[in-house]
């Protein structure tokens, strides 16, 4: 593969060291221009700030806790691609503080040169020329960051691709959120354009945990979210109707979009 593609990673983290992921990113085979963490904690910030990662900047950006988390991320990328300059480079590779990348994940999910490549918004890439003409440049800040970020692209025509090579998700660690974080997930699903069949399967999960004698509250919630914004009538976003319509498809006939 060509190495004509200038790269900037940036790492999201609040408190999870990010020092594996980044010695990751400066191993690809195809190398990454420059990387940038961007701290939530301000312990972890002061540590960092001591090593000596070469490309590596560190910037510290306060978190509102008022702020779901996906909207919290998507802030802090902002502000990061101010400080970055990110006009300067090809793509954006986003990777979470706890995913470490095989040694060819650039190099493999940028052999056809997509517009998105994505399978999971631990790590994906992005074209930033379509970012630009799509969003103008500024990362969406709702709690489905990677979700709408990838969905949005699709309609809109661009190239979407799942991973090629997957990242080594085995090492991510299993994060404990609120009941609230859970019941805003359904609203998110529901302003999202996902039909209710398909948020109703979640029921499947469910009732296999009652009868072998447990309950997660955490895989109701969603549901309730969903129903509960549905009922109020929130505002979906723009391409909702047309990811229903696909969705709806995906259930007549089996066929999910075809990326």
């Amino acid at each position: 593969m060509s190495t004509r593609f200038r790269i900037l990673a940036l790492i999201p983290t609040l408190n999870d060291d990010p020092i594996k992921t980044v010695e990751s990113i400066l191993k690809q085979s195809v190398a990454v221009s420059k990387i940038i963490v961007i701290v939530g904690g301000k312990e972890l910030y002061k540590k960092l700030m001591s090593s000596s990662l070469e490309r590596t900047e560190y910037i510290y950006v306060k978190p509102d806790f008022s702020q779901p988390l996906g909207k919290r991320v998507g802030a802090a990328i902002n502000i990061a691609l101010v400080k970055g300059n990110f006009k300067e480079y090809d793509y954006i590779l986003k990777v979470d503080a706890e995913v470490t990348l095989p040694r060819d994940f650039v190099e493999e999910n940028l052999r056809e040169a997509p517009d998105f490549v994505g399978s999971g918004g631990f790590a994906m890439l992005f074209k930033i020329s379509s970012f630009l003409k799509v969003f103008g440049g500024r990362y969406p800040e709702v709690m489905a960051d990677d979700t709408y970020l990838s969905l949005y692209l699709l309609y809109k025509g661009y190239t979407v691709k799942r991973w090629r090579r997957a990242p080594d998700a085995a090492v991510r660690k299993k994060t404990h959120h609120s009941h609230r974080h859970h019941f805003n997930t359904g609203t998110e699903v529901y302003r999202l354009g996902y039909e209710p069949v398909h948020v109703l399967l979640i029921l499947r999960g469910i009732l296999q945990d009652v009868f072998k004698g447990r309950i997660e509250i955490a895989r109701v919630l969603p549901i309730f979210g969903y129903f509960s914004a549905a009922l109020r009538r929130i505002e979906r976003y723009e391409f909702a109707p047309w990811i229903f319509r696909m969705q709806v498809r995906r259930l007549i006939y089996g066929v999910q979009f075809e990326y």
